[in-house]
């Protein structure tokens, strides 16, 4: 794989910076998606449950018409309300799922690796250093052989920063290791928001969408305080969660306000100092990867 191959951008997580660069953000979000009022979405189709008459004359005995109708209408509002049920425990449990995954800042890219590495070898470098919850040592989908890279994702965000201290410009097999946070993506841009939506309405849906909602950003509209301007930005807690939430507002079934709304991931801000050379060499590897564990939603 080229080190000059076109990479993923960082995300800059700081509030600060996030703030004062907003209005640029903005500028640059707004020309990928157009005007945010540009006419109404399609209308959600109202679908209407048909439920057969199962009556069959003289096969049923001792039923009088009333209780026929009183059986006609509570079992189909017993099936609907266990299917209800069923549904929200699904969504409950992967929700868990995702929350249970590493948060954000806890996965690492390490590049320079020797091409016959094996991934026990890898466990037996990282582990040292802390608790592992997945290796991927990326390789060719033809020959099976080793890119050179992996991602090592840790438990925490602390082990996967000490990591990068630790193995950054390390010797290891004849090789100089390259190690940096990896560029996983965090943080989505919503637009066509309703502009008479408040901001505990927009907080309310979001957080029903998808799990590890952390920060919700409705850009108010500066002269009319009660107005957004009708976009938003949604940091989650790691790109399951983002990319999980991402897909289900993507359904066209999904509304705000019986509006359709643009979401696309958010542009980063930057790249942090840290590790720039290692950081440059993260080509678009976690897009290959996503595709080898395509996300259920």
């Amino acid at each position: 794989m080229a080190e000059g191959t076109e990479i993923d951008e960082r995300v800059d997580l700081e509030e600060d910076n996030y703030m004062e660069e907003i209005d640029d953000d903005v500028e640059d979000q707004l020309d990928e998606d157009g005007e945010d009022d540009a006419g109404d979405a399609h209308a959600e189709e109202n679908v209407e449950e048909e439920y057969e008459d199962s009556k069959t004359e003289g096969s049923q005995k001792d039923q009088s018409p009333e209780a026929d109708r009183t059986v006609a209408n509570t079992e189909p509002a017993e099936d609907e309300q266990k299917s209800t049920a069923s549904v929200n425990e699904e969504d409950k449990e992967k929700h868990a799922q995702l929350l249970a995954l590493p948060s954000h800042g806890s996965e690492v890219f390490i590049g320079g690796l020797p091409k016959d590495v094996i991934e026990d070898e890898l466990r037996d470098l990282c582990e040292p250093i802390g608790e592992i919850f997945e290796i991927r040592l990326m390789k060719d989908k033809d020959s099976g052989e080793s890119k050179g890279f992996a991602f090592v994702a840790f438990k925490s965000k602390e082990v996967a920063r000490k990591a990068t201290e630790e193995l950054h410009s390390k010797d290891y097999k004849g090789k100089t290791l390259r190690c940096s946070i990896s560029e996983t993506k965090n943080r989505l841009f919503i637009g066509n928001v309703p502009k008479n939506l408040t901001e505990d309405e927009f907080k309310k849906t979001i957080e029903e969408v998808g799990p590890g909602v952390e920060v919700i950003e409705l850009i108010k509209d500066p002269q009319t305080p009660t107005r957004n301007r009708g976009f938003a930005f949604i940091l989650y807690y790691n790109n399951a969660c983002a990319d999980y939430s991402r897909q289900k507002m993507l359904n066209a079934n999904f509304k705000l306000d019986g509006h359709a709304p643009t979401v696309s991931w958010a542009d980063p801000k930057g790249t942090p100092p840290d590790h720039s050379a290692a950081a440059a060499s993260q080509v678009n590897a976690r897009s290959s990867w996503k595709k080898l564990r395509p996300l259920e939603v």
